[in-house]
């Protein structure tokens, strides 16, 4: 690196390369998932680069990079991206949520990408020995991947789907609820309580982060709230953290009669991609 300074002032640097820098850190440049040809199977990741998770090396893509999800990984655009955690090698599992890691091999530089059952130590090919959490996609009962859009940390669901649906709510006790996002998350939901045989005049639906420390109806992270003297019914969009589990508590207030909650997934804000 080499930097001109006239009088007080810089007036020109010349940067030839930032790969001791640490100038790209966490936060990556482009890396953009999308679902490509095969929606069902296949992954486009856009070109860019980004460090790696223990911010040592630089990982960048030239060209864009398509993986299979039906497929055992082989390197190469293409080619699979089974890290061998699913249940049956080489066929993704239903119902899955499975995270996109950018790998590279330190020997000969190459950078190519896998899918895991991971979040956190993916199966890595021989001589892979950098790795990076850039992504994460849901697959459906058929194993296919739920068509997705990516904008910067936010990957929203093209179809919003019912994640969760308690019709045997007991008043004012704690649930649990895992949630099809990644771990650490924020989940991006809409929630909804409806009670219509109930007589009294409020119904209450709190949505915390299952990772709290605290119970109550006084601490939430989210909360919806109706009135009406002859049925309960609200609904609305919010957004939670979600715990290390991928899961929330939620909690339905109402005095009398049979309430329903239901959870819908819209996305979800992959906070772990700038942060691994």
């Amino acid at each position: 690196m080499a930097i001109t300074i006239a009088g007080s002032g810089i007036v020109s640097a010349n940067i030839a390369d930032n790969e001791n820098l640490g100038i790209e850190n966490f936060v990556p440049q482009g890396l953009i998932c999308s679902n490509d040809t095969d929606a069902s199977h296949d992954v486009a990741i856009s070109v860019g680069g980004v460090r790696d998770a223990t911010n040592v090396v630089n990982m960048r893509l030239a060209a864009i990079l398509t993986k299979r999800i039906d497929a055992a990984w082989a390197v190469g655009d293409n080619n699979g991206g089974l890290d061998g955690t699913e249940s049956s090698g080489g066929t993704p599992d239903a119902s899955t949520m499975y995270y996109i890691w950018l790998i590279k091999r330190s020997d000969t530089g190459v950078v190519d990408a896998l899918f895991s059952e991971s979040a956190t130590g993916p199966t890595l090919p021989t001589n892979y020995d950098y790795k990076r959490l850039i992504g994460a996609v849901l697959t459906d009962a058929s194993a296919n991947i739920l068509p997705f859009y990516q904008r910067d940390m936010y990957f929203e669901y093209v179809t919003q789907f019912s994640d969760n649906h308690d019709t045997t709510i007991t008043g004012d006790t704690e649930e649990t609820a895992t949630l099809s996002v990644p771990a650490n998350s924020i989940a991006h939901i809409y929630a909804s309580l409806v009670n219509d045989t109930a007589t009294d005049i409020y119904a209450r639906l709190h949505v915390w982060n299952a990772d709290s420390i605290v119970a109550t109806n006084t601490y939430f992270s989210w909360s919806l709230m109706s009135t009406n003297s002859n049925h309960n019914r609200t609904g609305g969009i919010g957004m939670v953290k979600v715990s290390g589990s991928s899961q929330v508590h939620y909690k339905a207030v109402e005095d009398s009669g049979a309430a329903t909650v239901n959870i819908s997934m819209i996305g979800f804000t992959m906070l772990t991609r700038n942060n691994p």
